[in-house]
């Protein structure tokens, strides 16, 4: 989401946020020829990557796109005025392998999968992502026997790309950078909450600022979208270095009916999803500090934070605030669980170091496999938070594939 080099063609200033963008991003003063060689190029495959996260097979894509013009709550992709988007059937075998050549990874990347997919757009709406392990072996785009496989890649300049519904079996791809498994490129996004907006990708859905009201002229794309809910700036979908507001890529309310306008409602009654996004796992915190969760559910009764794991405080309705004071020095648990109004729950919890010259733990980067509602501007964050180190834009660089290529 955060570009690693704010992807594709833009170059990025560490300092005071900005964004020197050059006019790569429409075809205004340069020729096809120009534009095709200062085009970066995805390691390994050589396909051509832009907008920060679109990836082009060959150079009929690219001319595509070329003459596409870029101008500029939860966005679906659209062809020729149609939705991109599952049929009832296929969205219920949203099946996928995971490369063995992932090594030691390769459990993070099943356990994020999981957090992304279970987890996540399984309790938003109707559709099911399965794994299939027996597949692995022969992960490669090549293996007709899933949906899409999911592989590792090295020097890539983002951290994870995707693909749509409409793309052919050779390009359903995930595929993951080696720097994504690293909380100083992903600015402690976790690996599931990056891969939540990746799948978000699979089922259809673009990018959250592409929409006008996000006035992210620094983010441009083109405008072949359906508007599915009013505008998130907390979006899963929103890039946070394109004027969103949440920093952690945690699912908001406006995403789930956003992603249940196009595939339905859960057939069950789904336990919550539930993110403390603010502050850090891991973070250093002064005695008195704020805890903001992101709970996406239609009927959470509470949410309760713990601190050591003795309950601090009970919140029964959004926005999910806690403020804690006068917490004494050293190592505390937090814990964050949401409860419904049938008993299920869903918890994450967190470690923070308390300090007397600590900061105030409002931060954006909610680290783990949870995830949750940001609730609008339940999330602070921007461009520089308490937490994240110097600049969103040196975080994340996700990706969605071939979004450019369109059905006839």
């Amino acid at each position: 989401m955060v570009s690693k080099f704010l992807g594709s063609l833009l170059p990025v200033l560490l300092l005071g946020c900005a964004v020197d963008q050059p006019e790569l991003s429409s075809t205004a003063g340069n020729s096809f020829e120009e534009f095709k060689a200062q085009a970066r190029r995805e390691p390994g495959t050589n396909n051509y990557v832009v907008d920060w996260d679109t990836v082009l097979h060959g150079d009929d894509e690219l001319l595509e796109f070329y003459y596409r013009f870029q101008q500029g709550g939860l966005a679906i992709d659209t062809a020729g005025g149609v939705d991109v988007k599952w049929s009832a059937t296929q969205k219920k075998q949203l099946t996928y392998c995971v490369s063995n050549s992932f090594g030691t990874r390769k459990q993070a990347v099943i356990d994020a999968m999981k957090a992304a997919s279970d987890n996540g757009w399984e309790k938003l709406a109707d559709v099911n992502f399965t794994y299939v392990p027996g597949e692995d072996a022969t992960c490669t785009a090549q293996n007709a026997n899933v949906l899409f496989d999911v592989n590792p890649i090295t020097g890539a300049d983002y951290l994870a790309r995707s693909f749509f519904p409409n793309d052919a079996r050779a390009n359903r791809n995930v595929i993951i950078d080696a720097n994504a498994f690293d909380p100083a490129q992903t600015n402690n996004i976790s690996l599931g909450n990056i891969l939540g907006h990746e799948l978000g990708h699979t089922l259809g859905f673009r990018h959250e600022h592409i929409r006008p009201e996000a006035n992210a002229t620094q983010c441009v794309e083109d405008n072949q979208f359906r508007a599915l809910t009013t505008y998130d700036s907390a979006s899963v979908m929103h890039y946070p270095q394109c004027n969103g507001t949440g920093t952690t890529l945690a699912f908001t309310t406006r995403d789930q009916q956003g992603v249940v306008a196009v595939y339905g409602a859960p057939v069950a009654n789904m336990a919550p999803t539930a993110q403390l996004t603010a502050p850090t796992n891991g973070a250093t915190v002064g005695p008195t500090f704020a805890v903001e969760a992101a709970i996406v559910d239609t009927d959470v009764s509470k949410a309760e934070l713990s601190i050591d794991g003795a309950v601090y405080q009970t919140v029964t309705a959004a926005p999910f605030t806690f403020q804690v004071t006068a917490l004494a020095l050293g190592s505390h648990t937090l814990e964050i669980k949401a409860t419904d109004s049938q008993g299920q729950t869903a918890v994450q919890t967190i470690t923070v170091t308390v300090a007397k010259n600590g900061g105030n733990g409002t931060g954006g980067g909610g680290s783990g496999s949870g995830t949750g509602d940001g609730e609008d501007d339940a999330i602070t964050g921007g461009c520089s938070t308490g937490g994240a180190g110097t600049s969103l834009l040196v975080g994340i660089g996700l990706i969605a594939g071939l979004r450019r290529r369109r059905a006839a």
